[in-house]
């Protein structure tokens, strides 16, 4: 069996509370052939030291995987402290993964034996599975990603995966892993928004994406989180970012998904009780649900 290099890039911004267990989930992967590399966002808490601590424990106690922390000298956002590992990266494959989030015992042994079942790895772009969401005050786990999104990973290249991408993709970055051949960093015009540009864009260019029907990570919800959208700041930059991947589906020609996300965001936008109706009697949101209803 073929064991390439996997490299989990770990990102971190004020992660104090959590860093620790995600760094431990990295570490305590069955699979050993790894590389762990943490790009701090220039946090102003314990965050740094507590990294730079376990790090040197690391190299101590697990020897042959290379730890190490990139930090930024100003916060930069999402994409731009997730590329400051670009230069560190030598991993075939990549693993992102938030510093409040679990990477599961099993996730990328799991992965590389499916990957293995395909005898061409080079026109993979990416490799979605699922995420389970957890935390203090979450009651019922979600498994993510849904139908719609689940299924558009599996098609085939064509027209149709490039508009049913364009008009409905989310809800993946936290089990993605991407093709080092395929990826030369994340889009930093967006900030927060690193993901779904980055899928989009291998979709458009007909690189191939597999699901793999198995968990992968624990998506931990908090307040506190960076995309926690409990914080009307991050909430407004968010729209920005999404405003801002609309104009590329208007680029790229995919006119109706403009619309349907274009409306979608004025809706939110308003945050009243007529324009959520309005947004959830939206003919493409109705159809997605639907879609969604009749798999489960």
């Amino acid at each position: 069996m073929n064991k390439p290099l996997v490299t989990i890039v770990v990102a971190s911004f004020n992660a104090e509370k959590y860093i620790l267990e995600t760094l431990e989930s990295c570490i305590n992967q069955t699979y050993q052939n790894i590389e762990i590399i943490i790009v701090d966002d220039c946090s102003n808490d314990n965050s740094v030291q507590i990294i730079e601590q376990w790090c040197d424990e690391k190299k101590i106690s697990h020897p042959s995987i290379p730890c190490s922390l990139v930090k930024s000298e100003r916060n930069s956002g999402i994409p731009a402290n997730l590329n400051n590992s670009l230069p560190l990266i030598k991993g075939k494959w990549i693993k992102c993964i938030g510093s409040d989030d679990i990477l599961l015992p099993e996730a990328i042994s799991e992965f590389i034996k499916r990957l293995n079942l395909y005898a061409h790895w080079d026109n993979i772009g990416a490799v979605f599975t699922y995420f389970e969401t957890f935390g203090a005050n979450v009651k019922k786990s979600s498994r993510y990603p849904l139908s719609w999104t689940r299924d558009i990973c599996k098609m085939r290249a064509s027209w149709l995966k490039r508009q049913l991408a364009m008009l409905h993709f989310n809800n993946v970055a936290p089990c993605a892993f991407i093709n080092r051949s395929h990826f030369d960093g994340f889009d930093t015009s967006y900030r927060l928004l690193e993901d779904l540009p980055l899928w989009l864009k291998l979709i458009e260019k007909n690189a191939v994406t597999l699901f793999f029907d198995y968990t992968t990570v624990l998506y931990r919800l908090h307040d506190s989180q960076i995309t926690s959208l409990a914080n009307p700041k991050v909430n407004n930059v968010l729209i920005n970012d999404l405003k801002h991947l609309n104009e590329f589906r208007l680029m790229r020609k995919h006119y109706l998904a403009y619309l349907h996300h274009k409306f979608n965001l004025h809706c939110s936008l308003k945050r009243t009780v007529f324009y959520r109706y309005l947004k959830t009697i939206n003919p493409f949101n109705l159809v997605i649900r639907l879609y969604e209803s009749l798999k489960q």
